[in-house]
């Protein structure tokens, strides 16, 4: 995430403040109900959910998960960590992932995941997934262009065998073309530890297989078929349950909608469809399969299904994810194109609804083939962005989005995104909202909303502790101030934090407990939105309720094996907010900054960058 001046930021989170506590005496918006049960069924969240991809790990952003993929990943060599970029880049073979790391890694076979695990411990231990290469062949070299003559089989790539078949090599051999995954495997488990002891928790089954025969042609030109992939699926995951049988094994990756439908209309899809009509996409074949392979082997192969997600939802402009951020209606088809993963009244703008869109919205879709072919499978959704890096309306759709994987029972996800500063920030207000690793609970309760076209909320506790109430909510309004009107049901609350994102900078700024924007009265907590903001309200009885379920977290904390190791701390010095009349004097005009001049403000700051 890209870093303001202190100057800017400081006087950013001023004006915010005094932004909240101006509009608070204002009501020229409109209002929702959020109705909070914490009586009603209750569900775990996954940790996990809030991850990254490994392009993003260099930030200050603080993730549950990352995942070291992508394109780049499928040729990756791990005896040497040359790797190939496929057509995204001119089919180069260099040292870009030791560009990534400490110059001390750039001899270290499996450097990439070694830098992973390393950049996961420094992320609060994060949960580490890294990639196996399953295509056939690797980047033999760091020698530039691979030319369309020298497509594999050629010295310029390696041969994969994913079972060695003999004893493994402490240090792999660089002289026999050969590499080995069961060894790789054998190898980071020896040189980080097993899942359970320190090392690697999940395994990728690669990247994208579909689509290998178009961005990865050098390597994988014939395109691959569904049994192909189901074979190598098996075969490797099947060796890593028998190296570390605690790691997880997540695949097939699948690129996208048409991947999922039929493999990208892979040569032997209508074969199969012609003898099981009973599969309604492929998603059912390769579940089928593993379900097929679990009960042959006596152990469960694969541990979550694995889709990438990237809508395809146009705006009023008519393009996917643009960046129209002053157009109201390509904003709120940001906001909408959320649903088309689970509300099923949604109809998205897209090619996808346009030829049928059947499997619309996406995780009940996903869910029924589980829950018909493989039941007890978890969901992973490894890549997915709904873009909106440098606006916060990116912010407020990832929000949301985070908001989904918990309703609807994800066990993993991890942003893709080369640029992602709202975003990042929305996952900060989930994971690490005050600074100090203050977070979304860990059991989703009830919350409905009135209104979900101009507002959502998701709330949670931790464990069965209701003395504290996190709800995270949006006002997707796009000029409006939102009030929102927040019951939690059979309980007595007099004491709130607010924090929020904004469109002042890509952060969570800290409200205070103090802000008029929000009041309590009765069983009532009134809370008067700005538009186009995301926030964190923290909910307790008292403060004295806060501090003790703060308290009893760091205690639970420093009880487990890592209490040596000091608690990660994000600087606040760039977010500290001034309270009282100086500081408001000082920045005056600010409380009067209108979208437009905060946005240009905004961009002239990174400019200076």
């Amino acid at each position: 995430m890209k870093k303001f001046a202190k100057a800017a930021s400081l006087a950013a989170a001023v004006a915010a403040l005094c932004l909240c506590s101006v509009g608070a005496q204002a009501d020229n918006g409109s209002s929702v109900d959020i109705i909070i049960d914490p009586a009603a069924e209750r569900k775990a969240i996954s940790p996990y959910i809030f991850g990254i991809n490994e392009e993003l790990m260099g930030g200050e952003v603080m993730p549950t998960a990352i995942r070291a993929g992508g394109n780049r990943s499928s040729a990756y060599n791990w005896e040497t960590n040359a790797s190939n970029a496929g057509s995204d880049r001119n089919n180069l073979s260099d040292n870009y992932f030791q560009q990534t790391m400490s110059q001390d890694l750039w001899e270290v076979p499996g450097a990439m995941s070694i830098n992973l695990k390393n950049r996961c411990k420094e992320k609060n231990d994060a949960y580490a997934m890294t990639t196996l290469q399953l295509a056939g062949y690797v980047s033999a070299d760091m020698n530039g262009e691979v030319t369309k003559d020298q497509t594999a089989p050629s010295d310029r790539w390696n041969k994969v065998e994913l079972v060695k078949g003999s004893d493994f090599a402490d240090t792999p051999d660089l002289n026999d073309g050969v590499v080995y995954m069961d060894e790789y495997v054998n190898y980071l488990v020896k040189t980080l530890g097993s899942a359970k002891n320190g090392g690697i928790q999940g395994y990728s089954m690669d990247n994208e297989p579909g689509l290998w025969h178009m961005t990865h042609s050098r390597m994988h030109p014939e395109q691959c078929t569904c049994e192909e992939i189901v074979e190598k699926n098996i075969t490797m995951a099947k060796a890593v349950k028998e190296i570390d049988p605690d790691a997880e094994v997540f695949g097939p990756a699948l690129f996208g909608y048409s991947s999922f439908q039929n493999f990208v209309s892979a040569p032997d899809w209508n074969e199969i469809k012609s003898w099981r009509p009973d599969y309604r996409w492929f998603v059912d074949y390769y579940l089928d399969k593993m379900k097929e392979a679990e009960d042959e082997n006596g152990v469960r192969l694969i541990d979550a299904l694995d889709v990438h997600y990237y809508t395809e939802a146009k705006g009023e402009c008519g393009e996917r994810s643009c960046k129209h951020y002053t157009n109201e209606n390509c904003v709120k088809a940001r906001f909408d194109s959320v649903r088309s993963l689970w509300d099923e009244s949604y109809k998205e703008d897209s090619w996808i609804t346009d030829t049928g869109g059947e499997f619309l919205p996406l995780i009940p879709n996903l869910r029924q083939s589980i829950d018909q072919f493989y039941p007890g499978t978890k969901l992973a959704i490894t890549e997915y962005d709904f873009g909106g890096s440098y606006d916060i309306c990116g912010g407020i759709a990832e929000a949301e989005a985070l908001g989904v994987f918990a309703q609807n029972d994800v066990y993993l996800a991890t942003l893709f995104a080369m640029e992602a500063d709202y975003q990042c920030a929305a996952i900060d207000l989930y994971t690490n909202y005050d600074g100090e690793g203050g977070h979304f609970g860990d059991t989703l309760l009830s919350c409905e909303t009135s209104d979900m076209e101009r507002s959502n909320g998701y709330a949670a506790i931790e464990g069965d502790n209701t003395d504290v109430v996190t709800l995270v909510i949006t006002n997707k309004a796009f000029k409006d101030k939102t009030t929102a009107n927040i019951k939690i049901l059979d309980g007595d609350y007099s004491y709130v934090h607010l924090y929020g994102l904004n469109s002042f900078a890509p952060q969570v700024f800290d409200m205070t407990d103090e802000n008029p924007a929000v009041t309590v009265k009765g069983d009532t907590i009134t809370y008067e939105m700005e538009p186009e903001t995301v926030s964190m309200l923290v909910i307790a009885k008292d403060k004295d309720a806060l501090e003790k379920t703060k308290a009893a977290g760091e205690n639970e904390t420093l009880s487990q094996a890592d209490a040596d190791k000091p608690a990660a701390k994000k600087d606040n010095s760039t977010t500290g907010i001034i309270i009282g009349a100086a500081a408001v004097l000082l920045l005056g005009g600010a409380v009067g900054f209108g979208k437009k001049q905060r946005d240009a403000a905004i961009r002239k700051e990174k400019e200076k960058q």
